[in-house]
């Protein structure tokens, strides 16, 4: 194998301190200690030629006409990774798009959280295990100060919710709990349809100072998801000191410090929350001791780099079953019934202005 020379990395490298750009960006900066780097948008038409000692790197697009995509099919890369969030939810609505390329790949970067992984082989991506690294997210704690010193007294605690309301968020849950615990309160930070029983605070620049003092009114981050990889939004919450309160399809499992919610059981995460609004407080902040802690020894960028590093060193080129023909039936299936499914008009549409915009502006 040829000493790697330079990484085509297909990701967003912007200054914002959300995702995906900060992934792009921290990623970015440790690979250009190694290799020469490229960046490209993963949502536009571009196809790369590899030199003789070149990686393709980065995120995958439900439409096949867009760069990772149509680059993998190209021979001559030395490794081929996707770097993408990855759900292997029931529905196999999130990552169906990827059965005809995940063939061309060697390994597939999953940025999931532990409680996905543990649930692959008893997915529609089973067969897709012997090429899956698992990739913890990460925060920058200078971009995220500790804000929480003090949590509300008990029976006063508020909980909040930080997101859109796509249907993997399952914001309808969050409403049916909000109206059985009509005494509790509960916030909602982002943009989408309006949620019933919750008070919004509209579209939040977590940057900001007035961000920081609105934060520090709450004292629960609460995640509600039926289908979600594993949102940066909790490793945010901790590092500003909140306590997670999220669902195990959020994809953090077995951490005590990131309080779980059961989404299969009304009465009992009505239960969960009464029992939260009187915990003592030094219990909240032994939690929030836990979860700094977490943060500095596991979810961090220097561990999140250092595991695409070693994949891009590596030799490994694991295979997968490709003709296991009844998982691939299904996920063809799951791959037009999902909201991402590419041929969609919403989708296609707005795939159509980024190639105009980009070519013809």
């Amino acid at each position: 194998m040829k000493k790697i020379k330079q990484v085509h990395l297909i990701y967003p490298v912007g200054n914002k301190i959300s995702t995906p750009d900060t992934i792009g960006r921290h990623l970015k900066e440790a690979l250009e200690k190694h290799y020469e780097v490229k960046t490209y948008r993963y949502n536009s038409f571009h196809i790369i030629k590899p030199g003789s000692a070149d990686v393709l790197l980065g995120h995958w697009h439900p439409n096949p006409l867009t760069t990772f995509r149509m680059s993998a099919r190209l021979k001559g890369w030395q490794r081929i990774l996707p770097l993408a969030p990855f759900c292997p939810d029931p529905t196999g609505w999130h990552n169906a798009f990827a059965k005809t390329t995940i063939k061309y790949c060697d390994r597939y970067l999953a940025i999931t959280g532990n409680a996905w992984m543990n649930r692959v082989k008893r997915s529609p991506f089973q067969h897709w295990e012997p090429k899956l690294v698992h990739l913890d997210l990460a925060v920058d704690r200078k971009e995220f100060p500790l804000l929480k010193t003090k949590y509300n007294s008990p029976g006063k605690r508020k909980f909040l919710y930080i997101g859109n309301t796509a249907w993997c968020k399952n914001t309808e849950f969050l409403e049916e709990l909000a109206k059985q615990l009509p005494n509790t309160h509960f916030s909602w930070a982002g943009f989408g349809r309006i949620l019933k029983n919750v008070a919004s605070l509209g579209v939040v620049d977590f940057s900001e100072k007035y961000a920081h003092n609105l934060l520090n009114e709450y004292d629960f981050l609460l995640m509600p998801s039926s289908s979600d990889a594993n949102p940066t939004t909790i490793l945010e919450a901790m590092a500003w000191g909140l306590i997670p309160l999220s669902s195990l399809q959020s994809g953090y499992e077995g951490f005590p410090s990131i309080r779980n919610l059961s989404i299969e059981n009304l009465e009992e995460a009505v239960s969960t929350i009464e029992n939260l609004q009187f915990i003592p407080e030094s219990k909240l902040k032994e939690w929030q001791k836990e979860n700094i802690k977490l943060l500095d020894q596991h979810f961090n960028w220097e561990r999140f780099c250092n595991q695409v590093l070693e994949e891009i060193e590596t030799r490994s080129k694991p295979e997968i079953e490709n003709d296991n023909s009844s998982l691939n039936s299904f996920l063809k299936s799951a791959e037009k019934q999902s909201p991402y499914y590419w041929k969609r008009p919403r989708n296609l549409t707005s795939y159509l202005k980024t190639i105009i915009q980009e070519y013809f502006y």
